[in-house]
């Protein structure tokens, strides 16, 4: 099956794919040099009863973005499609925001705001959960670790249902995640059950004070996970300040490092809820050539 969508101007696959880390995680996989990205799907679980790994494909061709898929039908593959690539967002105010600052409003010009997603909201809460308190390295090892475990096949990012099973115990050992283990089935359970609709978590009527509240009560999801998963979902009223930032701030302006948060809050300030967009452009500057 093949879905193609029409794509505004600008747009560029490998800046949005290229526009954190997701792209080097499992399920994910990204050859530039082909202008391919390639995910996989858990479908056709029922009764409690493991599904398949649905490999997806995206390029861009004639103008268009294309998706294709053997276990998905045109809509499903659009919807899937939209959200990886974060083609719900309008940057319209972003735009009127930056424009009295030439550089950061050319940096949206050239490379877009979009923010590569997962296909769910669970598989981009979990990655975040594992940035937590570690290195990249550690993140890695941790989600390539849990999709051998769990995932459909080995390759699909496992399900709600599916983690919610697994004992405590056994994540800690098997993924390696420490701490995170109790945190993930907790996370894991309540959604599975209902009670934690993640849908809500994209309700765009909904605040963004009354989001990072919501994400922040989850056991594991501190300030900078809930604000880093924000940005990701288009929200960007936030920093999600964490060593790498900070370092890397401190590289385009140097001052003294306690004064790191003050500094980012006062630079960016003038962009109001795009302030976080508009500190991530700039630290960013480095990974796309102009």
């Amino acid at each position: 099956m093949l879905a193609r969508l029409a794509l505004s101007s600008p747009f560029s696959l490998d800046t949005v794919v290229r526009s954190h880390g997701w792209y080097d995680l499992p399920p994910f996989e990204y050859d530039r040099d082909a202008g391919l990205l390639r995910t996989w799907l858990e479908v056709g679980a029922r009764d409690g009863g493991p599904g398949e790994a649905a490999e997806i494909r995206f390029r861009v061709r004639n103008g268009k973005l294309e998706a294709s898929g053997d276990h998905l039908g045109s809509r499903a593959l659009t919807a899937v499609t939209r959200r990886v690539f974060s083609l719900d967002l309008d940057f319209a105010r972003a735009r009127e925001a930056f424009a009295p600052v030439p550089e950061i409003a050319r940096a949206l010009v050239r490379r877009g705001g979009r923010m590569l997603r997962a296909p769910t909201v669970f598989e981009d809460a979990v990655k975040m959960l594992f940035t937590t308190n570690c290195s990249w390295a550690a993140t890695r090892g941790m989600v390539v670790r849990l999709v051998a475990l769990a995932g459909a096949g080995g390759r699909a990012f496992p399900t709600p249902a599916t983690v919610a099973e697994i004992p405590e115990r056994t994540l800690e050992r098997r993924v390696r995640c420490g701490y995170r283990a109790g945190s993930l089935r907790r996370f894991a359970k309540r959604v599975a059950s209902g009670k934690l609709d993640l849908a809500s978590w994209e309700d765009p009527a909904r605040s963004s004070e009354d989001l990072r509240e919501a994400i922040v009560a989850e056991h594991g999801f501190g300030p900078y996970a809930a604000e880093g998963l924000m940005r990701i979902l288009g929200r960007h009223d936030f920093f999600a300040l964490d060593s790498w930032t900070r370092q890397q701030y401190r590289k385009h302006y140097p001052g003294k490092a306690a004064a790191t948060d003050g500094s980012i809050s006062r630079r960016y300030a003038r962009f109001g809820s795009h302030r976080g967009l508009a500190l991530w452009l700039d630290m960013t500057r480095d990974w796309h050539s102009e």
